[in-house]
């Protein structure tokens, strides 16, 4: 058997949101059935939604050819890391969200940087 592993060559993002970390961590468990892990590089949380493959092919043969689309980005600034962040307020009070240190993951390296150029 043959193992591949193309590099992803670009990433197009549909929707990006800047939100207090407050909400960022409620986002991540209310979005979808399951929590979403935050991620987090360089100062800045965050999480995304891609876009499912088998609702589209088009986006499915741009997954195949390198182009990985994210629907929604939500981001905060955060400065350091913690393995994870507790929500203080709401329905949600005492939930904690499991943050991901992201340091070793492309395209999520990419995605701070081009935040960070935003500013």
């Amino acid at each position: 058997m043959e193992i591949k592993n193309p590099d992803m060559k670009e990433l197009v993002i549909h929707h990006v949101y800047k939100v207090d970390t407050e909400e960022l961590a409620k986002l991540s468990i209310s979005t979808s059935n399951a929590m979403h892990p935050l991620f987090w590089h360089d100062g800045i949380l965050f999480f995304y939604h891609q876009i499912p493959l088998i609702m589209n092919p088009e986006v499915t043969k741009d997954y195949i050819n390198g182009r990985e689309h994210w629907e929604e980005a939500y981001y905060s600034e955060f400065s350091s890391y913690m393995e994870s962040v507790e929500i203080e307020d709401g329905g949600f009070k005492g939930a904690k969200v499991r943050v991901v240190n992201a340091a070793q993951f492309s395209p999520h390296r990419e995605f701070v940087a081009w935040i960070k150029k935003q500013k």
